[in-house]
């Protein structure tokens, strides 16, 4: 920083001080603040939503691997112990221990299908439609700030020439040897500032509104692109896994819906607690 410059902003840090105590008027623009409230509700929603959209694309391919890990130990879980004839069956529905392997696989290989097929190809009109436009909008919020930056220190300086003049001006003229020519001097430099800080304070009450409505026009196509996403995940989804659904035996499915499933748990937890396996202290013992 320069000397002018860090000048300039001693100089406005005791003015700000001076103004917080009420030592110097200031000067409201009632319409600026409430545009300036009304952006900056605009920059806190839509940095957070592009907080949040950087995630959603992560956590649905964290919800298909999630997905795929547990086909991957249902598969152990069933397992492949040759010391187990495939050829025994559920004494319910019938299906034997290989069928059981079948439809695991198939449903561990339907799930990698759509984290390759859809997931991933998901990613590329991902970013293209939906966060490099988010992305692309909140990179102007930089230069406004600093647009409003500017405008705080210029009204900053505008009023402490203000305060300067109305000094001036209250002090008697004998005591000053040159007053006339510090008047004109103050005079001067206060319209100076007067006409920086009103092109800037105008050119901003001008310029918030139309960025504020422009957002409508330019996020309405980037949400129906995550509307559509979103659609074709759960979609895919659903197709695959309800093709996968017509090779469950008919008795689970109709137990199923008829609300009997519960019933076939709790009749095959029933069996396990008469093995008694846990409880047979003798095994502990011997």
């Amino acid at each position: 920083m320069s000397w002018i410059g860090l000048k300039k902003a001693v100089n406005r840090a005791g003015t700000q001080i001076m103004l917080k105590t009420g030592q110097i008027e200031q000067t409201v623009d009632k319409e600026f603040e409430f545009e300036e409230k009304r952006f900056k509700t605009m920059e806190a929603n839509s940095l957070a939503l592009q907080k949040r959209l950087r995630t959603y694309l992560d956590s649905l391919k964290l919800l298909t691997t999630s997905q795929i890990h547990i086909a991957e130990l249902l598969n152990s879980f069933y397992g492949s112990d040759s010391s187990v004839p495939k050829v025994i069956e559920d004494a319910k529905t019938g299906r034997s221990r290989e069928a059981f392997q079948n439809l695991v696989g198939e449903y561990y290989n339907t799930l990698k299908r759509l984290n390759d097929e859809c997931v991933n190809e998901l990613e590329r009109p991902y970013n293209q439609t939906v966060l490099n436009p988010m992305s692309k909008f909140n990179s102007y919020y930089v230069e406004v700030n600093e647009a409003i930056k500017k405008r705080h220190n210029k009204l900053l300086d505008y009023d402490a020439m203000r305060n300067k003049l109305k000094k001036l001006l209250d002090t008697p003229q004998l005591e000053y040897a040159n007053y006339d020519v510090k008047l004109k001097e103050y005079n001067e430099e206060l319209a100076e500032l007067e006409h920086k800080y009103s092109d800037i304070n105008n050119q901003l009450k001008d310029e918030l509104p139309k960025l504020i409505n422009m957002r409508v026009a330019f996020f309405d196509p980037s949400f129906e692109s995550f509307v559509k996403i979103q659609l074709r995940f759960f979609n895919e989804n659903y197709q695959q896994l309800n093709a996968l659904q017509s090779k469950l035996d008919a008795q689970a499915r109709e137990d199923y819906i008829e609300g009997r499933l519960e019933e076939r748990i709790d009749d095959v937890l029933d069996k396990m607690r008469m093995l008694d396996i846990a409880g047979n202290t003798n095994l502990c013992t011997s």
